[in-house]
């Protein structure tokens, strides 16, 4: 199951690169990624969600996560809010990391 509700459109008609646009907007996107994980971690249904889509002149390149890099992402999440002194963001990540794994306690013990 999809949830594309509140992914992130960048357009972009110059001939910038996906690294490029990624630099440029990795605030936006790390926020959105936590957003996104903490709306919709707890629904077990959902496997994977849309973070960000870019469109450039050639293409649209799209950014999913699966459930299974939810807690890769916050950690990558909790180094740049680190680096950004967004420290709250950080306890976020640290404790929706410690409700996701909680969840995968309780869901192989009742064979989920």
């Amino acid at each position: 199951m999809h949830n594309r509700n509140d992914m992130r459109k960048l357009q972009f008609t110059g001939d910038a690169t996906i690294e490029e646009i990624y630099e440029i907007h990795k605030r936006d996107i790390y926020n959105n990624v936590l957003k996104l994980i903490k709306e919709n971690y707890q629904d077990l249904e959902i496997n994977e969600i849309d973070v960000v889509k870019i469109s450039t002149q050639s293409k649209d390149h799209v950014i999913t996560l699966t459930r299974d890099k939810f807690i890769a992402s916050l950690n990558r999440c909790i180094t740049f809010f680190e680096q950004t002194e967004e420290y709250e963001k950080c306890q976020v990540c640290v404790n929706m990391i410690n409700e996701i794994n909680q969840l995968k306690k309780t869901t192989s013990k009742n064979g989920i």
